[in-house]
């Protein structure tokens, strides 16, 4: 199919099975069983992509953030909560700081690398990539797509910016 918005080509997918019921109004006061129908669209037209200067991260972080955004992208939510978590514990080992992952993120912060509201914001991070991996819980993608705005902004404020700054000023 073709978005006559945006020119997006994506594939259709419409499926059902006879374990999935739907209650519907009849019109009568009644209701109706019918199939649930799912769609999905490959890629999906809300996918992510890399940040733009994805080449200027460390190896091992170009790896994590590449996995993170496939696990966004193909709505593997507890993955996606996991990969979050771990690029922020990968960003604070490459910056050298020890202790468990709420130590280190303090420890980013006052290397100055994180304002406190930051820092603030990576412990709700941190927690949501906890939830995922300890309790097995999925966030909605809305959510993680807010997550990884927030990695987008540390990954270019920790790595992007300052090789830039150098190599212009």
């Amino acid at each position: 199919i073709r978005c006559k918005g945006c020119d997006f080509v994506s594939f259709r997918k419409v499926h059902s099975n006879s374990e999935d019921l739907d209650a519907v109004p009849d019109g009568k006061g009644d209701w109706d069983q019918i199939y649930a129908e799912k769609e999905d669209f490959y890629p999906s037209p809300e996918s992510r992509t890399q940040i733009k200067e994805y080449v200027m991260l460390p190896p091992l972080l170009q790896g994590i953030y590449h996995e993170t955004i496939k696990a966004i992208n193909s709505n593997s939510q507890i993955l996606a909560g996991i990969g979050i978590r771990a690029i922020i514990e990968a960003v604070c080992k490459d910056q050298g700081t020890s202790g468990n992952l709420e130590k280190k993120i303090n420890l980013l912060s006052d290397k100055g690398l994180l304002t406190k509201d930051g820092a603030s914001i990576l412990h709700q991070l941190r927690v949501l990539g906890n939830a995922a991996a300890h309790e097995v819980k999925p966030h909605s993608l809305g959510q993680l797509s807010v997550a990884l705005d927030v990695i987008d902004h540390l990954l270019v404020g920790v790595y992007v910016l300052p090789i830039k700054a150098k190599e212009t000023l």
